[in-house]
This record gives structure tokens, sequence and C-alpha cells, in this order.
């Protein structure tokens, strides 16, 4: 009995003893455990700001973390130098140097961000675009540049704002200037009166100028060498336009932007000029206007928008222009004048675009050599001061005046050699004075019995023409050969 329980007790051991090395066994082969690698992430930083900011000025954060401990923050690279700083805990970028964040130096400030944690690390790129920021620098009075030396050294200011006129060349008559480059003027963009640019012999273009604001005008006079205007793009409303005596100027394209003209529009001696499409916008003129001397100038038709005048009292003038075949151009145009002058326009062969205008003191067709109708003046009603229809070769008729009821000054027919009759003053029922001289085939005057009959004080000149009744005569029915 007691060697069967001393062999239990060796067979208790032996299985424990190999249950211990079992599992021992077991341990020894499982891996050791590996510890969670460090990770950084970041993300690219880009801002919009004005430029011109303060020193410290915060500009934004830029973005770090990581999954154990903290990261830290560092510029690796910046373009230009020194422009920001970062805070090493925190990512918030600062301006560091404002003098760089300066549109016109540096309109976008670039760099590289090291965020890291220990030896870990990722880059963000930094990209900073400026506003460019209207920057006052006020000239205060008016300033006249006679030469290009003078215009650098004006330049060289950076003014920004005139608050009187700006004058290009000589205005004095004493000579013409050396000014070719415009350029050194380009940061001025409000002129608070006129700009004029004038005698500068050699000035081809206005390229150069950037004006913006303009409370005056615009006055182009005597650069027998400028070819192009530029540099009003943004200028859509002024007091006057002048331009004359430009002998090759032809592309007007930087004044397209122009709607409104409140005063004068003169364009006057500018023979390369062939048409007026870049004022195809002007839908409002002052109390003036007036196109003259323009020879290659064919028809008005780029003012088919303008639609009023700003004065009851304004003026048409068309003249000598050695081109022109019509006025159709002027059709929308619905005006009430003073003065409308029609002369020494050899081509023009009607005037149907007047209709829609009236005339109430002096008219004058004259000098129009194939004008044969005055078609085109129906609008006239009423004259109180002076109408003149002169040298007209071609002109057959009067149609066009049939409207025309009272004339209060002088009315004119002189040296209208195709002129046989006077119908189309049917309409007249008071004259105050009325001359036909030269007129070599007027040979019917019965237009003018009416008139006669109810106002028999008329002043009436008759000499030169085809026949030449008395005025009594034109009473009595012997008004016609």
């Amino acid at each position: 009995m007691k060697f069967s329980i001393k062999k239990l007790n060796l067979r208790v051991l032996l299985v424990f003893a190999a249950i211990l090395l079992n599992s021992c066994s077991k341990d020894s082969d499982d891996p050791t455990p590996q510890e969670t690698p460090i990770t950084v992430s970041t993300a690219d930083f880009s801002k919009t700001m004005d430029e011109n900011p303060t020193n410290g000025q915060l500009i934004g954060t830029v973005q770090g973390s990581t999954n154990e401990g903290s990261v830290t923050f560092s510029i690796t690279e910046q373009t230009p130098a020194g422009a920001f700083a970062i805070d090493l805990a925190s990512g918030e970028l600062k301006v560091s140097d404002e003098t760089l964040f300066d549109f016109e130096t540096n309109p976008t400030i670039t760099g590289t961000v090291k965020v890291a944690n220990g030896t870990v690390s990722k880059n963000a790129l930094v990209t900073i675009t400026l506003n460019d920021l209207v920057e006052e620098n006020i000239y205060d009075g008016d300033v006249i540049l006679r030469s290009q030396q003078e215009v650098s050294d004006f330049g060289a200011n950076n003014y920004t704002h005139i608050t009187g006129y700006l004058v290009i060349g000589v205005p004095d008559g004493t000579g013409s200037s050396n000014i070719s480059d415009l350029s050194p003027l380009n940061t001025i963009k409000r002129i608070d009166n006129y700009i004029q640019i004038i005698k500068n012999s050699i000035l081809t273009s206005t390229s150069g100028l950037n004006i913006h604001y303009l409370v005056g005008g615009i006055s182009i006079t005597e650069n027998p060498s400028l070819e192009r205007i530029e540099g009003f793009n943004d200028i859509t409303s002024i007091l006057l336009l002048n331009l004359s005596n430009n002998d090759v100027l032809s592309d007007l394209s930087g004044l397209t932007q122009i709607t409104e003209i409140q005063y004068n529009l003169s364009i006057i001696q500018c023979p390369l000029i062939t048409n007026l499409d870049w004022l195809t916008n002007l839908t409002i003129a002052g109390n003036t206007i007036t196109i003259s001397s323009c020879d290659s100038l064919r028809n008005v038709n780029g003012l088919n928008n303008l639609r009023e005048l700003t004065s009851e009292s304004g003026s048409i003038t068309v003249s000598y222009n050695d081109a022109l075949e019509n006025l159709d151009g002027l059709l929308n145009l619905n005006a009430t004048l003073t003065t409308l002058y029609v002369m020494g326009n050899p081509l023009l062969q009607n005037i149907s675009g007047l209709e829609n205008i009236d005339v109430y003191q002096t008219l004058k067709i004259i000098d129009n050599n194939l004008l044969q109708s005055l078609q085109g003046l129906e609008k006239v009603t009423r004259n109180f001061s002076i109408i003149s229809i002169v040298n007209n070769n071609s002109l057959i008729e009067l149609q066009g005046l049939n409207n025309l009821s009272h004339t209060y000054g002088e009315f004119n027919i002189r040296n209208n050699g195709g002129l046989t009759s006077l119908n189309g003053l049917n309409g007249l029922l008071n004259i105050w004075q009325i001359r036909l001289l030269d007129n070599t085939n007027l040979l019917d005057f019965c237009a003018l019995q009416n008139a006669f009959t109810i106002n028999g004080q008329t002043f009436y000149t008759a000499t030169g023409n085809a026949y030449n009744p008395t005025k009594q005569d034109i009473i009595d029915g012997n008004c016609s050969l």
C-alpha cells in the first residue's frame, strides 16, 4: 500500500512537470510586442489679403498634428526672404516685414513650413496672394509737362491723383515738345480737371496712360505723328472730347467705352479717320457736335446710338468732309438745335438722317455739290434767324422744308444751279425776308403766292434767276414761266 502511494505521487509530479514544460514552450514561441509608429499630418496654407499690412499682423495658422506628443513649426524657405514668421508651437503665421507685402513688388508671397515631431516631419506650402489697393499719392494743382525729361521726372513721384488739369506738350504756341513716351505717368489714375495732349511732334501713341477717373474732358490736338489713342479704357462720361489737327490719327479704340459727352464733341482736321465706329456706345452728347475736315470719313454711322443732347440750345456742324456721303448715323437723334451747318461736303448725297432734328435759329445747307434734296428737314417748322440754302449745284427741289410755316429772319436761296422751282415752300404762311439770287434754272416761284398774299410786308429780292418776278407778279399768279 505504501508502495502504491509513492508510485502515485511520482506520477503526479511527472504530469505537473510536463504541463509546466509545455506552457513554457508556448510562451517562448510568441513574437515580442511592437511600439505604434509616430505620424505627423499637415495641409498646404493659402490666403488672400490686402497689401500694406502692419508688422505682427496675424495672417493665419498652419495646421499640424501628430498621434503622439506635439508638433513644432519652422520655416525652411520663403520668397521674398523674411516676409513672414511662424510661432514654433501654434503654427500662427504673422507679418514679419510689412514693406515686403506690396502688390506692385510682390503680388504673391510663398514659403515652406516644416511640421515635425522629433525626426518625423511633413512640409506645408504657404501661398499668400495680395490684393492691389489704391494708394493715394496726390498732387495738388495743375501740371504742365513740356518735355520727355519733365514727363520722366514727374512720373518718378508715382502720383496717383492730380487735383487740377494735366497738360502734356506745349499749350502756348511756342514750338512743339520732344515727348515720345507717356509710360512714366502710368500711376496716375485720377484727374480732377481735363487732360490736354498738344503739340507733341514725335508722339505716336498715348500708350502708358492709365486714367480711370476724369472729371473734365479730353483734348488731343496738333500731334502730327499721333496714330493711336489709348489709356482711357475706364472712362465712360466726360465733359468734352476734342480731337483736332492730328494728321495720322486713325486708331481710336481707346475711346470706345465712352457713353456720355456732356458738352462738346469736336473732330476736326483728322484726315485719316475713316469712321466713327469707336463712338458706337455714345448715347448722350452735349450742346455742340462738330465734325469737320475729316477727308476720309464716309459716314457717321458710329453715332447711331446717339439719342439725345444735353441742351436745347445745341448745335451741329458737319463741314468740309471730302468723302462724306450721308448723315444716316444721326437718324436716332431726337434734338432741337439753335444751329445746324451742313457745308462743304462735296460727295454728300442726302441729309435724310436729320429727320428727327428741329432747328429754330440758324440753318445753313451750303456747298454740297451732290445734294439733290432737302428731305430730312421735315421737323423744321419755324425759324427765327437765318436759313441759307446756297451753292448746292445738284439741288433740284426744296422738299423737306414742306412743314416750314414761319420765318422771322433772313431766308437765302442762292446759286443752286439745278433748282427749277420753289416747291416745298408751299406751307409758308409768314416770311419776314427772302432772297432768291443766281439760281440759274429757277423759273417757278408759285410756292410763295400764299405767304405773300397773307403778308404783303415781306422783304423780297429776286435776281440772277431764270425768271425774276416781282412780289406782285407772284401774288397775281404770274409766278412762273
